[in-house]
């Protein structure tokens, strides 16, 4: 349990730091902040990397940006059983809720979404964490956890990798893809840190987990800890694109709702499609288009332009590749790729009755597209780039809304 009257060092000054500290500063805890910007930042609580060195001995707690890799060459390192994050000061403050942990590689923001129009047909809820809410600034605010019945928190390898006081009564993982390679160094331990979503799980709480993965990372499961769920993403190949995305969180989302009120049912949830992820933009007769920028894994991106069955299909990848993998096979399908890694993306792939350009960003892309749609008459966009955004783009909000203006602009 945290112990407010402890000394924190808060790491990191963004969005969630700044509500740590309005957090303890509402409890008259003794904190301090630091940031790699720290020269920029105008308060007393702001101290230099040198007196946090000096003084480091002296703090009980290191609140930390769960994106913040603390490996053997960070001056943190030593000090890691003493790192925690922001999520860990809810454990002080649920105590009456039924809490959801959600994570895996992709599609965790949807199930959330889902999750929780469901279950608001019966329970006030919220979604935190990687989701980007933060709750700890609406704690003070009007007695709010205490009107909430249910907590669903998104959870991502990053945090998984700190997180140490919060406890959830339900667990999800939805799916296992490379991913995060760069922080977690290879595959084996992103796969590891996944599966300690078990380490924060109360005992006999419930853990989901989709067959596939449950075959295939046995080893890693706790099998005798918890009451384990399996559930298999199942499509029915006759139905529309986005009825088949529907259908892969619809099996996860079924697996925890049972657990929690078998009278609810996922039937009926008019669920609204969250921005670029899997959004179908342009919905004409002869053409429809979807944005997916959300998609940064080239396996997620692959898999979905699968689901479409139409023969004359454009998948526009591009990005920053976050692995090298030349297995990635692709067949019946017009290739576009844009941006810095446009060539080292082409080699990684594996033609089948298919074939690819490169343009050097969005706009040659698209400019392209619009006339090849109306020479050839092909039906279906997918724009899910299957890489990071950051060669060309700040986030991949941005990238999405890149993408819905050049459309727009371009006419299609």
């Amino acid at each position: 349990m945290i112990d407010l009257k402890k000394k924190f060092l808060i790491y990191g000054y963004g969005i969630s730091g700044k509500s740590i500290a309005k957090y303890l500063k509402n409890r008259n805890s003794n904190y301090q902040i630091y940031d790699d910007n720290f020269i920029s930042l105008k308060s007393p609580k702001v101290i230099n990397k040198n007196l946090v060195i000096k003084n480091i001995k002296k703090f009980d707690y290191f609140v930390v940006s769960p994106s913040i890799k603390i490996d053997k060459n960070h001056f943190l390192f030593p000090y890691k059983n003493k790192i925690i994050i922001d999520l860990d000061f809810l454990s002080l403050e649920l105590k009456q809720q039924i809490i959801i942990g959600v994570t895996g590689t992709e599609g965790k923001s949807t199930t959330c979404q889902y999750l929780s129009q469901t279950l608001s047909r019966k329970y006030k809820n919220i979604i935190i964490g990687n989701f980007g809410n933060t709750i700890l600034d609406k704690i003070d605010i009007n007695n709010y956890i205490k009107t909430l019945d249910i907590v669903i928190i998104e959870l991502s390898s990053y945090q998984l990798d700190k997180i140490k006081f919060l406890k959830l009564d339900h667990a999800l993982i939805t799916n296992i893809y490379h991913d995060h390679i760069d922080y977690h160094k290879n595959f084996n331990n992103y796969v590891k840190t996944k599966f300690k979503i078990q380490s924060i799980l109360k005992n006999k709480g419930s853990f989901h987990i989709n067959h596939k993965d449950f075959i295939s990372y046995q080893n890693l499961i706790k099998i005798n800890k918890f009451n384990i769920y399996k559930f298999k993403n199942k499509i029915k190949t006759n139905e529309s694109f986005h009825n088949k995305l529907m259908q892969l969180n619809q099996s996860a989302v079924n697996s925890v709702i049972k657990i929690i009120d078998n009278s609810l049912n996922i039937k009926g949830v008019l669920f609204k499609n969250l921005p670029f992820r899997n959004q179908l933009i342009k919905n004409k007769k002869r053409l429809k288009i979807y944005n997916d920028s959300k998609c940064t894994n080239m396996e997620n991106a692959i898999m979905k332009n699968n689901l479409i069955l139409s023969g004359n299909k454009i998948l526009i990848l591009g990005g920053k590749p976050k692995i090298s993998h030349k297995n990635y096979i692709i067949e019946k399908t017009l290739i576009l790729i844009f941006g810095n890694y446009a060539y080292k993306i082409s080699k990684n792939l594996v033609y089948k009755n298919s074939n690819y350009f490169i343009f050097n960003n969005l706009f040659d892309l698209l400019s392209f597209t619009k006339i090849i749609i109306q020479k050839f008459g092909y039906d279906t966009i997918l724009f899910s780039p299957g890489g990071e955004s950051f060669d060309q783009f700040k986030s991949f909000n941005e990238r999405g809304k890149h993408f819905n203006l050049l459309i727009k602009k371009l006419k299609f």
